[in-house]
């Protein structure tokens, strides 16, 4: 009979032998690999205030963050992010060390994703450089993440590149509801064309509804700005020659081979600023890393400060490579207790997981043990380390 209370909550899971040798792999890449371009780590608690979230207004639904109530009565949100708490730590302890280049490795907590497969657990391997607004920075920060990417093993993985603005500037010509916006943000988000085509047929401002359903077309390399033209709408304008500045860069780096335009990608709308970007690699079925400007943040905090990052979906890095596996135990060591030390120094001789000792007090119990999982060799201490092939 299984019982109920030996499983795990839904949208949980558990990570066994090379699974966990292959995260903790990623991990210390991550860590190296942000700390040669100058980051440094932070940790932040798993635990935060539910009013950190509420009033810097993360772009999570409330419903979709795991709370608690501590002895004094305040709701408590197990970590749904890790830019906010980071920001939080740049505002209360770094506010006189900016620009800032910080990263992290740890575990998000979100209770939205689960009934598409997504984990209620999930880690990653972010960086936030705070202080720093321009071209430059959002050079910094895309160049970085390709880095990542392929520094964590994706051999064949693409970034796309949009900006917030772009949507945002043609969205205000419509003046519309901020619900209805928002409706319309996550139709284009989803790609769903035909719904979005319907609600457009709302609104007035024809030109600016015949923008928008092209932009969200608009994919590929640096021919999207020739088939964007001109947009109609100076802030939507603006943002495209930024955008087309940064793959321009981009390109002459060397990373045009990473890159891919989406004028159709659209973040959250209240939360991101600029640049925008999202990695997918081969083998997962969403988006491996996402990131982009957020330069409104830091001021609900009561420090103004630009500030762009990214996070990389560590356990969806992982499931897209092989492992080795765990190393096989082939030796069963017979011992008894007044010879524990030998051994103990006669186990380390072995590679790492290549012996074991026997917990079976009788020789017999012992072989019975080491045939049942299928090791060669027994070495019988009791008679001066007898090896018995098995």
């Amino acid at each position: 009979m299984k019982l109920p209370w030996v499983g795990t909550p839904e949208g949980a899971k558990d990570h066994l032998f090379g699974a966990c040798t292959g995260r903790r792999a990623l991990e210390e890449k991550a860590r190296a690999l942000f700390s040669r371009f100058g980051y440094r780590e932070v940790m932040t608690p798993a635990l935060e205030l539910y009013e950190l979230f509420a009033r810097t207004g993360l772009p999570i639904p409330p419903e979709s963050m795991c709370k608690l109530i501590d002895r004094g009565g305040r709701i408590l949100a197990m970590r749904p992010d890790s830019t906010t708490p980071v920001a939080r730590v740049v505002s209360a302890k770094l506010a006189q060390s900016l620009p800032a280049r910080l990263f992290y490795v740890q575990d998000i907590y979100r209770s939205d994703g689960h009934h598409t497969g997504h984990s209620v657990e999930t880690r990653q391997a972010g960086v936030e450089y705070i202080g720093a607004g321009g071209l430059k920075a959002d050079l910094e920060m895309l160049s970085l993440a390709a880095e990542t990417l392929a520094g964590l093993g994706a051999s064949d993985f693409r970034i796309e590149l949009g900006h917030a603005a772009l949507f945002r500037a043609l969205a205000a010509r419509l003046e519309a509801p901020p619900d209805e916006i928002e409706q319309l943000r996550l139709l284009i988000e989803q790609k769903n064309f035909a719904a979005l085509n319907d609600m457009l047929t709302r609104y007035d401002n024809r030109a600016v509804c015949e923008t928008i359903r092209r932009l969200c077309s608009l994919f590929g390399g640096g021919e999207v700005f020739d088939d964007a033209g001109t947009l109609g709408v100076p802030d939507a304008d603006n943002a495209l020659a930024y955008l087309r500045d940064t793959y321009t860069a981009l390109t002459r780096a060397g990373f045009g081979k990473y890159i891919q335009l989406d004028l159709g990608l659209v973040h959250q709308m209240h939360y991101y600023t600029g640049v925008v970007f999202r990695g997918y690699v081969t083998g997962a079925g969403h988006a491996v890393l996402t990131g982009g400007r957020y330069d409104n943040l830091m001021a609900t905090l009561g420090r103004a400060a630009p500030a762009t990052g990214f996070a990389a979906d560590l356990d969806a890095l992982c499931g897209c490579r092989d492992w080795p596996g765990e190393a096989e135990t082939t030796t069963l060591i017979h011992f008894s207790c007044d010879r524990l030390a030998e051994a103990l120094a006669l186990q380390k001789k072995y590679p790492p997981g290549g012996c074991a000792l026997s917990s079976c007090d009788t020789i017999e119990e012992s072989m019975a043990l080491a045939r049942a999982r299928g090791m060669r060799m027994l070495v019988d201490l009791e008679h001066d380390g007898k090896e018995v092939a098995l």
